[in-house]
């Protein structure tokens, strides 16, 4: 039975059809770019002028709708304009925080002024702060002043006026950690605040980020070798936080280094070669293994008595958790008891971010607190020593 359908008319329908859906194509297109710059990610690609699809009847015919973007976080090679400017809305919200001295360093001082920076933060909304920071001098006239610590700010990389709190490269680096691309967390910033941050301005940001904590990872790196070496460093830094404890551990400790001094001297005397001194450390390692064991028992008498957050108590845990590897050190005589660990910085600057926020994750700490607390610290003219900084 003959159909009654045209096909001359079919395929004219299906011509308006196609090039319906190439024009709503392009009003989509050109709205996006007039409201974001770009096509948002998820929106129809637009085919070009040449590769409109006509219908063919006698065949199959192809799909009008584009591929969609694959899954999974990917980010795009293509950079933002790099004029484009961190631009903050007219009524973006806003807010105020006064540094000062604590009580115990102010004295009697008095605040005669106040230094003024406008920043834009992540605690935890994304605000434009004005951060005020209290100058102090004495009332008696002795001429003694002092200041509040400064705020940790960090410059707009792109080169524009803005500046950034540590609270927000903070933020925006636990983001990245996390698996969003600079390009997400951009459009995330602008659709729920309408703050403008290009991407390149977010990637110097971390970058910034992950150079500054560099020393505390490199030293976290370090730290984590099984020897003797680092196990004197923790004991030693242990002292110097105030637990009298260390102390009798650094004596051991330093029992054993006067061991192989002992058998180095004695080798020498011989000739010094290599089966001199092997044979000296096999005479004194004996000694040596019954001051570790000693050791290994103190702390594990010591350790379910101390603030598991404190020093002492890392390095305690530290002694356990590597017993095996530290009495390998004993029982091979071409093995230097305490061999030096130089802290080499680690080679990317994003990987330090990554090792950082794996230690804290091991930890039960917030990276994104301990990361901004950090910034603050290394930020001070005289900063405290990377080990003092580690995720606690």
């Amino acid at each position: 039975m003959p159909s009654d359908r045209d096909p001359q008319s079919e395929r004219e329908q299906i011509e308006a059809k196609d090039a319906e859906i190439v024009a709503l194509k392009k009003l989509v297109d050109r709205l996006s770019r007039q409201v974001y710059g770009r096509v948002m990610p998820g929106l129809y690609a637009l085919p070009s002028e040449e590769k409109a699809c006509p219908s063919d009847a006698a065949g199959p015919r192809p799909d009008a709708v584009s591929e969609r973007p694959p899954r999974g976080l990917h980010e795009s090679a293509a950079p933002y304009h790099a004029s484009e400017p961190v631009f903050v809305p007219p009524d973006f919200p806003s807010d105020e925080l006064i540094l000062e001295l604590p009580p115990a360093e102010s004295g009697a001082m008095a605040v005669v002024a106040f230094e003024s920076a406008e920043a834009i933060a992540a605690r935890p909304a994304v605000v434009l702060r004005t951060v005020r920071r209290a100058m102090y001098a004495a009332n008696d006239g002795s001429g003694m002043s002092a200041a509040a610590p400064r705020p940790a700010l960090f410059p707009d990389p792109s080169g524009g006026g803005r500046m950034f709190d540590a609270s927000f490269v903070a933020y925006a680096a636990d983001l990245r950690l996390a698996g969003m691309t600079f390009r997400t967390i951009s459009d995330r910033l602008k659709t729920e605040s309408g703050l403008v941050v290009p991407e390149p301005a977010l990637r110097g940001l971390v970058l910034a980020a992950a150079e500054t904590i560099g020393p505390v990872c490199s030293a976290m790196v370090a730290r984590t070798l099984p020897d003797w070496m680092n196990l004197r460093r923790m004991f030693g830094e242990a002292k110097a936080g105030g637990d009298w404890l260390a102390d009798e551990f650094l004596q051991r400790i330093h029992a054993l280094g006067e061991l192989e001094d002992h058998a180095r001297i004695r080798a020498e005397r011989l000739g010094g070669s290599p089966e001199d001194l092997y044979r000296e450390r096999r005479a004194v390692r004996t000694e040596s293994a019954r001051i570790a064991a000693k050791i290994f028992e103190r702390c594990r008498e010591t350790l379910p008595a101390q603030d598991p957050r404190s020093i002492l108590s890392e390095a305690l845990s530290f002694a356990l958790e590597h017993e095996t590897s530290l009495s390998e050190f004993l029982h091979d005589p071409r093995l230097e008891l305490f061999r030096a660990n130089p802290e080499t910085p680690v080679a990317d600057p994003f990987a330090a971010l990554a090792i950082c926020a794996d230690e804290c994750r091991s930890r039960s700490v917030s990276f994104r607190v301990w990361l901004e607390k950090t910034l603050v610290r290394l930020n001070r003219p005289n900063p405290p020593p990377p080990a003092s900084l580690f995720p606690r």
